[in-house]
């Protein structure tokens, strides 16, 4: 791609990795005898994710862009909304019924339900995905790509999906 532009949104979210094992697994290897009695992430916790969306084109458009800031936010705008301050939980997860009782039942949190386990790179697949299919039905798909998505869990952990 001769262009290449990108967008960045935060937002607040909770999950869960409920397959999480450190005693299995790829890179189980690498850390032998010290891996931890507790695997943290299956505890429900947060992050303050930060998105990053990365759009290319080899063509400009009428306007000198590959496209304006303010549509690729109008894309995102409302499952990011809907994702900001959720329970972002896989309806494969064994506490999913659970959950989505107690926050029907006494509507303290909203859950977000995804039907895979939510891992960062699970996550940057799905707004992957989620654009990709936006682009498609707007007509736009044979002028502007979306390159990669990047999503931060934290300062010093990301996740980057890119199609090959």
């Amino acid at each position: 791609m001769k262009w290449k532009i990108t967008k960045v949104f935060n937002f607040e979210a909770g999950h869960r990795v409920w397959k999480q094992n450190l005693t299995h697994g790829r890179g189980a290897e690498l850390t032998g005898r010290d891996v931890p009695l507790q695997n943290k992430c299956v505890n429900l916790h947060g992050h303050s994710y930060t998105l990053e969306v990365t759009l290319g084109s080899d063509t400009l458009s009428e306007q000198d862009m590959v496209m304006d800031f303010y549509h690729v936010k109008n894309a995102l705008k409302d499952l990011i909304d809907t994702m900001d301050h959720s329970f972002i939980i896989d309806v494969n997860d064994p506490m999913y019924e659970e959950l989505k009782s107690l926050a029907e039942k006494y509507g303290a949190f909203k859950i977000f339900p995804v039907p895979f386990c939510p891992t960062a790179e699970a996550l940057a697949k799905y707004f992957y995905d989620f654009l990709t299919q936006k682009l498609e039905q707007a007509g736009l798909l044979k002028d502007v790509k979306v390159v990669s998505v990047v999503l931060w869990e934290t300062k010093t952990s990301k996740a980057e999906y890119r199609p090959e």
